[in-house]
């Protein structure tokens, strides 16, 4: 009985004694941190005390990513933001200073999507990231190589982008900081155009490494053609590369539907059968074709007996919009997903070219030189309503949304060299981010927007 009781007294004490550890325990400390957001490599200054004078085990985590510290002490530490995903274009995550597995700081920050764009400031093409509001612009490919053509994936961990480092365009990918550059087509012929599948699990391009050389018919209508090009599809680590258009004629631009199971293209394949009459691309007919991610139920979608091009499946799946010539000069058209449904969106005697969607399907972007001179518009999904959204007498071009639909960002020519600018949705407090005597180009904030003009 008697050493039940000392067990139960000792028990109580030990119980006690972890209460009051507890109680008295130091309250974890709410460290400043400069910049409040960022994207993924910006450097963060993080303000606080107790940290220790050396970092020895201690680390600084993002959403419990360990980030790489460059400077430690005990009321200050710099870190750089790691990569992590952004799928939705920013959200807010935590930061904590861990000493010993316990956290004895934390705060929030503010982790956004950034914007990529292709410089030459450094002498030749490199691929470059910048905070959105313009500040932290990184190298991110750092190569004598020209490097562009840069694509976010969906949840924006991840880039791919050509270069030809290798002797010939290839395409790669590398992680949202730059680093892992990987090339993934790996091919000896020129591979471009790289396309994110909406779940990130394929990457579709266009290629001429299945082309023949020039052809020459012995029928009376004598054709030359120099190259054909086709539209493949690859896993995102790229393995599984499949020829999905499979086809002597040019396929190109290829868009995925939303759901990841089609995909559009543009073809000439249906002028003159199987030889067609033409020295150059421009002198071909253009049709809009889809076709499964496995090369299967290929469809004519626009079936015009004019050119028809630039393809872009709308976030919702439910529609195409593309460029079509049919009315004399190059107007904007949409279509449903299964061709039906053809419908004329613009009517102007001017070139109306480079569709793209806003993230939620209810507006697209275009250019247009209907006022003079290339300009930024935008109208609603239905055509009902247009509004232009740039004023310069310079060339304005490229829009690219913000993942979130809150803004613009795109180049323009009107401080005398190309620069990337930002804008609100609906044109209004345009500011320029860059700043450079090189030619800042192709910004991409959301869904790639270097497409080039019908």
């Amino acid at each position: 009985m008697r050493a039940k009781g000392l067990s139960t007294v000792g028990l109580l004490m030990a119980m006690l004694l972890l209460w009051s550890c507890a109680l008295f325990q130091p309250p974890i400390l709410t460290i400043g941190l400069m910049p409040t957001a960022g994207a993924v490599n910006a450097i963060v200054a993080i303000a606080g005390a107790g940290f220790g004078s050396t970092q020895g085990t201690s680390v600084v985590t993002f959403d419990g990513v360990q980030a790489q510290v460059s400077a430690w002490g005990d009321t200050a530490i710099t870190a750089r933001v790691p990569v992590l995903p952004t799928p939705n274009g920013q959200r807010a995550i935590v930061v904590n200073v861990v000493r010993d597995g316990a956290v004895i700081g934390t705060g929030l920050f503010g982790l956004q999507r950034g914007v990529l764009f292709e410089t030459n400031r450094d002498g030749n093409s490199e691929i470059y990231m910048m905070n959105p509001d313009g500040s932290n612009p990184i190298n991110l490919t750092n190569h004598p190589a020209r490097d562009n053509s840069a694509a976010w994936s969906p949840d924006g961990t991840r880039i791919a982008f050509v270069t030809n480092r290798d002797g010939n365009a290839e395409v790669y990918t590398m992680n949202a900081d730059g680093s892992g550059a990987t090339n993934l087509s790996q091919h000896p012929d020129s591979d471009t155009f790289p396309v994110w599948s909406p779940t990130g699990t394929h990457i579709a391009f266009q290629t001429d490494r299945e082309s023949t050389g020039p052809i020459m018919s012995a029928e009376p209508k004598i054709t030359i053609i120099g190259f054909n090009i086709e539209v493949f599809v690859m896993n995102d680590d790229g393995t599984g590369q499949t020829n999905v258009s499979n086809h002597l004629a040019w396929d190109a631009y290829p868009s995925w539907s939303e759901d990841g199971d089609r995909i559009a293209f543009e073809s000439d394949r249906d002028e003159g059968g199987l030889i067609l009459l033409a020295l150059t691309i421009d002198d071909l007919g253009h049709e809009i074709y889809a076709v499964d991610i496995d090369g299967d139920n290929l469809t004519n979608l626009s079936s015009s007996p004019e050119d028809d091009g630039r393809p872009v499946w709308s976030p919702t799946d439910q529609k195409i919009v593309f460029v079509s010539y049919r009315d004399g000069n190059a107007e904007i058209y949409t279509m449903n997903a299964d061709g039906t449904g053809q419908m004329r969106m613009t009517n102007t005697s001017a070139a109306n070219s480079a569709p793209s969607w806003s993230p939620d399907g209810e507006w697209i972007t275009f250019h247009s030189d209907r006022d003079g001179n290339t300009e930024i518009y935008k109208m609603t999904e239905d055509g009902l309503s247009t509004t232009r959204l740039t004023t310069s007498p310079e060339w304005d071009w490229g829009p690219s949304w913000s993942p979130g639909g809150d803004a613009i960002v795109f180049q323009t020519s009107r401080d005398g060299n190309a620069e990337i600018y930002r804008m609100s949705p609906s044109g209004a407090s345009q500011e320029r981010l860059t700043n450079d005597p090189g030619w800042d180009l192709h910004p991409v904030w959301g869904t790639p927007t270097w497409l080039p003009p019908a």
